[in-house]
């Protein structure tokens, strides 16, 4: 009996271990192409139920934030009317999205989870049109790759905010798969009666995304700019899908009203829009999603080494591919949409308008779609890529949501903190450009801010002193969040003149007559009268917020400061002052 390797002994035959893992690789990866084409909408519904867990999961238990607040107070107005009313007066953005969680309301009862709903579910429907578009246009393994893209870009942490935003997301969505499916009569045979419908919906998804958000009229125009695109290539205009378009405008003159009252707001400098935060509107979606476009780049340039022909790289049961022609005026309207957060950059840096990067929600759908139809048209569909990418998207989903504390634990046993960090980054590539940073608090209460106990209960400290909110955010928050008792004694200082002078930001100025519509338990009273009358109390909030005047005015009226805490139940950054001032500090009101 021979003791040389099995491999020396039978020379004639051929190693059938030796690089078959390969080869089993491959047939793995096919395998799983192919149950995704054979069970598109299966695996839809796998990937959605997975990823929604992981990112929304939260959505029914965490407490609402102040803007959500807005939406949820204006929902339970007693009358339409006053509803209406309050979205012209009060939070300024057209009705739809409180006449949603309205509906909610009336159909679950009223809490923070209904209230949310409307957003998570118009997330939802956005990756069933994500998913039916591109495996229209590709296959279903690729309609696979755009849900997971549409789940890994940070929008999905917006997603369950009781806001309008995920309501443009959707609107805009469904214009653009019904815009798509309209127009394709130009190259497909298609039945009339579904270019019908397509119409139909092309009209719905204009009026909801009009209705939706102040800002949707840049993605609603967009669709004109490609229509015009459009009629240069056909040399015809196509005049039932310019009555489509154009019967949702009428939406637009609800509008004017907010246009009016939103004029004589000032807003903190922090929130102006600036190069940079321009820059960060576009860069922080795209970072997270860093790995799989380098991928997709990768493959579709050394698709032309590996390509093989039809009949060994790719299954033939999926449909050829659409002309060209079909996707020219498809591809202006994605450069439309990457251009809407400049476009709003731009305007609100004229007019000193507050900027933030949900404004450009519509840039997510070109993140969605580009990398997809590059992938798919740069190897003519090739199983293989769009399964090797689909993988990537997975790992870095998984990483960048529930998998990311294991990993964080698993590299510290055995790779130093500076490549932990390496690696960390290269899932979700850090930001490249940040505004400067301005310290928590002036240097003489740094060590006590170092020091100070976390607090968990405020109904525990000093409850026989008044406690006053740093800024609106936080005191409408703790006013949901609160009991009685410490509503009774929560309040809200007005000075107009110290918030345009000290914070340049007078979002906050008319908390008093917010009180008149909305269940408010706290008090809204003028700063001077109230130190007038409560020479030591209580202040939360943070010291540098953009929005807050209080603490640094208290600091200027020579109030002695005292941090005794830090409080992490409200969105804004809190610490818990313990002020004391002189009732002469402030002078008298004549």
């Amino acid at each position: 009996m021979s003791f040389l390797p099995q491999s020396t002994m039978i020379g004639a035959q051929p190693d059938l271990h030796r690089g078959s893992s390969p080869l089993v690789t491959m047939r793995l990866l096919r395998a799983l192409a192919e149950v995704a084409d054979a069970h598109g909408w299966i695996a839809f519904a796998a990937i959605s139920l997975v990823c929604g867990w992981s990112r929304l999961s939260g959505f029914a238990s965490r407490h609402l934030g102040h803007d959500e607040l807005y939406t949820f107070y204006i929902a339970q107005a007693p009358t339409l009317k006053q509803l209406l009313v309050l979205t012209r007066t009060v939070d300024l953005h057209p009705p739809l999205s409180y006449l949603l969680v309205r509906t909610s309301f009336a159909l679950f009862g009223v809490s923070s989870w209904s209230c949310r709903l409307p957003s998570v579910l118009a997330f939802l429907f956005t990756g069933v049109l994500v998913f039916w578009l591109t495996k229209r246009i590709l296959s279903p393994l690729y309609g696979i790759v755009g849900i997971l893209f549409l789940w890994c870009a940070t929008f999905a942490y917006q997603a369950e905010e009781a806001r309008p935003y995920s309501l443009m997301l959707f609107f805009t969505t469904l214009m653009l798969a019904s815009w798509y499916q309209a127009t394709a009569v130009d190259n497909l045979s298609v039945i009339p009666s579904d270019r019908r419908l397509a119409l139909l919906t092309l009209t719905i998804g204009g009026v909801g995304l009009l209705l939706s958000h102040v800002l949707a009229v840049l993605p609603y125009a967009a669709f004109f700019a490609a229509e015009l695109v459009r009629l240069s290539i056909r040399r015809k205009s196509d005049w039932a899908l310019w009555i489509a378009l154009s019967v949702p405008a009428i939406s637009g003159l609800t509008y004017l009203p907010l246009i009016h009252t939103r004029s004589g707001v000032l807003f903190a400098d922090d929130y102006h829009a600036t190069p940079v935060r321009i820059f960060n509107s576009y860069w922080e979606p795209l970072r997270f999603v860093a790995i799989p476009l380098m991928l997709v780049v990768l493959v579709v340039c050394l698709w032309p080494v590996w390509h093989k022909p039809a009949s060994q790289g790719q299954s033939q049961r999926t449909p050829s591919l659409p002309p060209p022609a079909t996707l020219q005026p498809f591809g202006f309207l994605f450069l439309c949409f990457s251009l809407v957060p400049l476009a709003i950059g731009i305007v609100f840096a004229h007019t000193g308008t507050a900027f933030f990067d949900r404004y450009g929600t519509v840039f997510i759908i070109p993140i969605v779609f580009v990398p997809v139809l590059v992938l798919g048209f740069g190897t003519q569909r090739n199983q293989i890529a769009g399964v090797t990418v689909a993988i990537a998207l997975s790992a870095v989903f998984f990483f960048n949501s529930s998998g990311k504390s294991w990993m964080i634990e698993q590299l510290g046993n055995f790779a130093p903190p500076r490549v932990a960090r390496y690696v960390l980054n290269a899932l979700a590539l850090p930001a490249l450009i940040t505004e400067p940073m301005r310290p928590r608090v002036p240097p003489y209460l740094q060590q006590a801010l170092e020091n100070a106990p976390d607090v968990s209960d405020l109904d525990t400290i000093e409850t026989d002193l008044p406690l006053v909110a740093n800024t609106g955010l936080t005191f409408l928050e703790i006013d949901q969040q609160g009991d009685a008792k410490l509503t009774k004694r929560l309040y809200l200082l007005d000075d107009k003149r110290a918030a345009a002078a000290i914070a340049h930001d007078t979002v906050f100025k008319d908390y008093d007559r917010l009180k008149e519509s909305f269940p408010i338990r706290g008090k809204v009273e003028p700063y001077c009268a109230f130190i007038s009358e409560h020479p030591r109390f209580l202040a939360i909030g943070a010291y540098n917020h953009p929005q807050g005047w209080l603490l640094k005015k208290l600091d200027m009226d020579g109030a002695d400061l005292r941090i005794i805490g830090s409080y992490h139940g409200v969105s804004e950054e809190a610490q818990l002052y313990e002020v004391t001032i002189s009732k002469t500090a402030c002078p008298a009101q004549p």
